[in-house]
C-alpha cells in the first residue's frame, strides 16, 4: 500500500496526537506502518536500515543507523489496529551504532478498540557517542477497550544519550501497562519523560520506569506527569539506582487527582550503592486550586474546558 493510501483513520489520530499528519505522507521521510500484521509502508534512507519479518499477530523489527551517520530527518513509526476487537504484537530491536544520531516520532493508535490488545517488546541499544530522542504518542479511541502493554529496555553505553517521552493525553486509556528499564554506562545521559490523562473509570494506568547508573559519572532524570479523572486510576512509579562513582539522578513524580473515586499514587524509589553518588526525587499528588479554576472560568472557559486547560499545562 502506497503512503498516499494510508488508512484515514491513522492520519486523523496523528493529528489529534499533535502530529503534522502530512509528514505521514510525505515523500522522502524513513517510515515503517503497520496496521495489525500488515507492513503498509516501508520509507529507508541512507544511513538506515530496516529489516522487518511478519507474523501471525504482529511484526518484528530491526532498525539500524550506522555509524557516524546523523539521521536529520525524523524517522516515523506508525503501529495501529483498526479492527474493534484483535491482538498486535510489536517486537522493535533499534541500534545506534557509535556516534549516530537519530530521532523517532512513534504514534500508536486503536480508534474503535473495544476489545483489543497491543504488546510491544522493544530493545534499544546505543552504542559508544550515540545519541537518540525518541516520542511515542498514543491514541486509543473513546470507548475504554484498550489494553496496551509497552515494554521497553536499553543500554546505553559510554556517552550515549537517550530522550525518551510517552505521552497519551487524548480520548480513552483503557488499561495501560508501561515498563521501561535502562542501563547507563560511564558518561551516559538519559530522561525519561511520561505525560498520561486518565478520564474514566475504565481507565487504569499503571508506569514503572527504572533506571541503573551502572557507569561513573552518568546522569539521569524520570519525570511522570500524570491525571486520574471522574474514576481514573494512575500508579506511577519511578526507580533509580546508582552503583558507580559520580553516578547522579533524579526522580519527579507528579499526579493529579479529579472527581469522585479517582486514585492516583506515585513511588518514588531511589538506591544508592556507592558513596559518591547521589540520587533525589521528589513526589506530589494533588488537586486542582479552586483559585485557579474560577479564575479561568470568569474568562469565558466552561468548568470542563477549565480543568482541561489547568491539567494539560501542569503535565506539560
Amino acid at each position: 500500500m502506497s503512503k498516499s493510501n494510508l488508512p484515514q483513520e491513522f492520519l486523523n489520530s496523528a493529528q489529534k496526537c499533535n502530529f503534522d499528519k502530512e509528514l505521514f505522507k510525505k515523500e522522502g521521510i524513513p517510515h515503517l506502518y503497520v496496521e495489525s500484521n500488515k507492513v503498509l509502508s516501508l520509507g529507508q534512507i541512507p544511513g538506515i536500515k530496516v529489516i522487518t519479518k511478519t507474523f501471525r499477530q504482529g511484526v518484528k523489527i530491526k532498525l539500524i543507523v550506522l555509524k557516524g551517520r546523523e539521521i536529520e530527518k525524523p524517522i516515523f513509526f506508525c503501529f495501529g489496529l483498526l479492527q474493534k476487537k484483535a491482538k498486535q504484537i510489536i517486537l522493535p530491536e533499534i541500534i545506534l551504532e557509535e556516534n549516530s544520531k537519530a530521532k523517532i516520532f512513534a504514534h500508536c493508535t486503536f480508534p474503535f478498540a473495544l476489545n483489543i490488545t497491543h504488546a510491544m517488546k522493544a530493545k534499544l541499544v546505543l552504542k559508544k557517542g550515540a545519541q537518540l530522542i525518541y516520542e511515542e504518542r498514543h491514541y486509543h479511541g473513546d470507548y475504554f477497550g484498550a489494553n496496551v502493554l509497552p515494554s521497553f529496555e536499553a543500554i546505553l553505553e559510554k556517552e550515549a544519550s537517550l530522550e525518551n517521552y510517552f505521552i497519551l493525553n487524548q480520548g480513552t486509556v483503557g488499561k495501560l501497562k508501561i515498563n521501561f528499564k535502562a542501563k547507563l554506562k560511564e558518561k551516559a545521559i538519559s530522561e525519561i519523560t511520561t505525560r498520561i490523562i486518565g478520564k474514566g473509570e475504565k481507565d487504569d494506568i499503571f508506569i514503572n520506569d527504572k533506571i541503573i547508573l551502572e557507569g561513573e559519572n552518568s546522569r539521569s532524570l524520570i519525570k511522570i506527569r500524570a491525571a486520574a479523572v471522574d474514576g481514573g486510576k494512575v500508579f506511577g512509579q519511578g526507580e533509580t539506582i546508582a552503583l558507580a562513582k559520580n553516578a547522579q539522578g533524579h526522580v519527579d513524580c507528579q499526579e493529579i487527582v479529579i472527581g469522585k473515586k479517582s486514585i492516583c499514587r506515585a513511588v518514588p524509589i531511589v538506591g544508592v550503592k556507592h558513596p559518591e553518588a547521589r540520587i533525589t526525587h521528589e513526589a506530589s499528588v494533588g488537586k486542582i486550586s479552586q483559585k485557579e479554576l474560577e479564575v479561568l472560568m470568569t474568562r469565558g472557559l466552561s468548568e470542563k474546558e477549565a480543568i482541561d486547560f489547568i491539567i494539560r499545562g501542569k503535565l506539560d
